[in-house]
């Protein structure tokens, strides 16, 4: 008997073995794929903030004091705790989870920068596969949903939006997030979709779903978007269904969404009983209402158009700001209320390329502000919101590469997806080497946005590390004057400059200056325990002993366990001849490996007071050993000479003669001293002047 129409066309569906196959096969492919794009990042090293977070340990767990802290301090009052700073411990991101990781990470690896990079890859690899699943899911009542969902995964995979992210370690933040979001929304597919469904492991889904959305909360704040995220998922499958997109919830999926909402509401609640709950990001710096929405808005489409380009976004925090609404302010507006217009369109016909510009604008709504942060904007914000972009890309790439009227052949999209994936994989790849090294990653940012003022404050931190303080102090000026500008914004902390720039300025011996540099770091963070120690250093270097000491009290009582502090007070008592107190300052300061030349120098002046003439003069070269002065050598002749060693005596002030353009007074009484014993010191000949003496950093 012959088919009928109706069965002529009937698609056979493939059996459960061939589905199963061909998902493990796009899995793998897509394993591949991220291995090939990423291997670059593996020859990376620590850049940014990891050299803090996880080389200084100021975001890791080292000691059980560190776990109450970690529980009610935001990451940046945590991290405050080790590299000092007057932090509100309420303000910016509250990141348990991330903490966590970093010390476990830290504990199996230590400093094997490429096993965080692995780490890295492996990370997004869990999250392409999640989006897999998830984008599988909802396109599972529709023909060839599976490929979208690969090839939709794969675009993903390279884009160039996910390289700052991945191929940075402190990227593994945004991607613990995007991890715990993703499978979140994974496991909440998984509760059935109507009341026809055949119920299985419901309870058991929904401990896992409190579960995993609680890490999510505890990652990073963006993810509280996730309640709605589940809510957009299941009206999209209900009217995948052909069901009312909210009426057709079912009662399973609603406690799925109870579950995710309550969990919020706890973590919520914790956070406004432990440290005073969410300090959301700050306001732009704008007159009013108006100013900050257009402001917002114009940063959004700022967001739109590094998300469109085919290129790595070199996201900064400094960006024009909105002096009053204008034309381009209304420009934004309208373009944000077609692209609802649009989506809500998209979603009346059920087009899933409606559910992708939903995502990625859900995603994106933390990058304007609307989360908690120390910055503007999060420079990661577009990792995970750019998978909405994607799969509606995905869609409409399989959509219109079919011919009208004939069946797709499988397997030939690839034609229209293979060269678009490789041109971005070959960016993506190339774009990964701009992370491997702290110094050129903020050159090439810089360049890009001359008024980035974090990006010149990294760079004076690096000129500093490498000796180079006029080069720091460039930068810095640059900065604090880029800070001036009201036509831009972006993250600035005096602070963190001021202080920077004391610190150049004390390296070249410019002491006047270096004061009123730490000055206004003082104004900045009154309480800031750093700010007061190099005050009191800058002090010392000018022989005020008594201001120094005062400052170096102030540095101690803010911060109980600061060694160097110590070690300077000990210099700074051994300066007013307070030698007794001095003594054990110094001496446990230098037993603990913090010896640099003004300590040992101190601690031999001690020992000369107690006639101790033999550790003297083994503090004393080991003074000269790190830093050579003339006055110096002069009292290791005078030490010699005590000890009746005068061949030595006679060739250290020979060298003090040879340091110096004069005798200085106490030169001139080490060589009287001599005459009374009837000795004759070498006269004095023709030398280069030498540079004035200066405290070592004890750092």
């Amino acid at each position: 008997m012959p088919a009928t129409g109706e069965h002529k066309h009937r698609r056979r569906r493939p059996s459960p073995e061939r589905i199963d196959a061909a998902r493990k096969q796009h899995m793998v492919l897509l394993g591949l794929l991220i291995l090939l794009v990423f291997v670059s990042t593996l020859g990376g090293g620590f850049v940014w903030s990891d050299r803090e977070d996880l080389l200084q340990g100021a975001y890791r767990v080292d000691s059980g004091s560190d776990i109450g802290a970690a529980m009610n301090h935001s990451r940046d009052g945590f991290r405050a705790l080790t590299l000092g700073g007057d932090v509100d411990p309420s303000a910016g991101s509250w990141q348990p989870i991330a903490l966590l990781k970093n010390t476990i990470s830290w504990t199996l690896w230590g400093e094997c920068a490429f096993c965080f990079h692995l780490e890295s890859i492996l990370l997004h690899l869990a999250i392409v596969i999640g989006l897999y699943a998830l984008g599988r899911h909802l396109l599972s009542h529709r023909r060839h949903g599976n490929r979208i969902a690969a090839w939709s995964a794969a675009l993903y995979a390279v884009h160039p939006a996910t390289v700052s992210t991945v191929s940075w370690i402190g990227g593994q933040t945004t991607m613990l997030a995007a991890g715990f979001s993703v499978w979140t929304l994974v496991i909440f597919t998984r509760l059935p979709a109507t009341t026809n469904s055949r119920p299985g492991h419901i309870r058991r889904w929904l401990i896992a779903l409190a579960v995993t959305s609680l890490c999510a909360y505890l990652t990073h704040e963006s993810t509280f978007m996730l309640p709605l995220l589940a809510l957009l998922v299941s009206a999209v499958e209900s009217g995948e269904r052909g069901r009312h997109p909210l009426g057709g919830i079912s009662p399973r999926r609603r406690k799925g969404m109870l579950v995710l909402m309550a969990t919020l509401l706890l973590v919520v609640l914790y956070r406004q009983l432990a440290f005073g709950g969410i300090h959301f990001a700050a306001s732009y710096p704008t007159d009013g209402f108006f100013t900050n929405l257009g402001t917002a808005l114009r940063h959004l489409w700022f967001l739109i158009d590094e998300s469109i380009l085919p290129v790595e976004p070199v996201l900064s925090d400094a960006w024009p700001i909105s002096q009053s609404w204008g034309a381009g302010d209304s420009a934004a507006l309208l373009g944000l209320l077609v692209i609802l217009a649009a989506i809500a369109v998209g979603f009346w016909f059920h087009h899933p390329a409606a559910l992708g510009a939903s995502w990625f604008l859900l995603w994106i709504l933390p990058g304007v502000g609307a989360f908690p942060s120390s910055h503007y904007h999060d420079s990661h914000t577009l990792y995970l919101a750019i998978w909405g972009l994607s799969f509606a890309l995905g869609f409409v790439i399989l959509q219109l590469w079919r011919p009208v009227g004939r069946q797709l052949i499988p397997g030939s999209e690839a034609l229209a997806y293979v060269p678009l994936i490789l041109i971005l994989g070959v960016i993506t790849a190339f774009s990964n080497a701009r992370w491997w090294n702290h110094t050129g990653l903020f050159e090439a940012e810089v360049a890009s946005d001359p008024h980035y003022m974090e990006g010149r404050v990294e760079l004076a931190k690096s000129a500093l590390e490498n000796g180079d303080p006029q080069a720091a102090i460039t930068h810095l000026t640059a900065a604090i004057d880029a800070s001036r500008d009201s036509v831009h914004t972006g993250f600035w902390s005096p602070r963190d400059a001021y202080l920077l720039l004391g610190q150049g300025q004390w390296r070249l011996n410019r002491h006047d200056q270096a004061e009123k540099s730490l000055a206004h770091a003082l104004e900045a963070a009154p309480n800031d325990a750093d700010v007061h120690y190099w005050l009191g250093l800058n002090a010392l270097s000018q022989q005020d002993y008594l201001t120094a000491e005062q400052r170096l009290r102030k540095a101690l009582d803010l911060r109980n366990e600061f060694a160097p502090a110590k070690a300077d007070l000990g210099v700074a008592l051994a300066g007013q001849k307070r030698f007794v107190e001095a003594l054990p300052l110094l001496s446990t300061a230098i037993d603990g490996g913090l010896g640099n030349a003004s300590r040992h120098q101190a601690l031999a002046s001690v020992y000369i007071d107690g006639e101790r003439l033999q550790d003297a003069l083994r503090h004393l070269e080991a003074s000269l050993a790190l830093h050579d002065n003339a006055d110096e050598r002069a009292r290791l002749a005078w030490l010699y000479w005590r000890l009746g060693r005068q061949q030595p005596a006679v060739d250290a002030f020979a060298a003090a003669v040879a340091l110096s353009d004069e005798d200085s007074d106490y030169m001139r009484w080490v060589r009287a001293q001599f005459a009374t014993d009837g000795h004759e010191l070498p006269a004095r000949s023709a030398a280069p002047p030498a540079a004035s003496a200066q405290l070592d950093s004890p750092f």
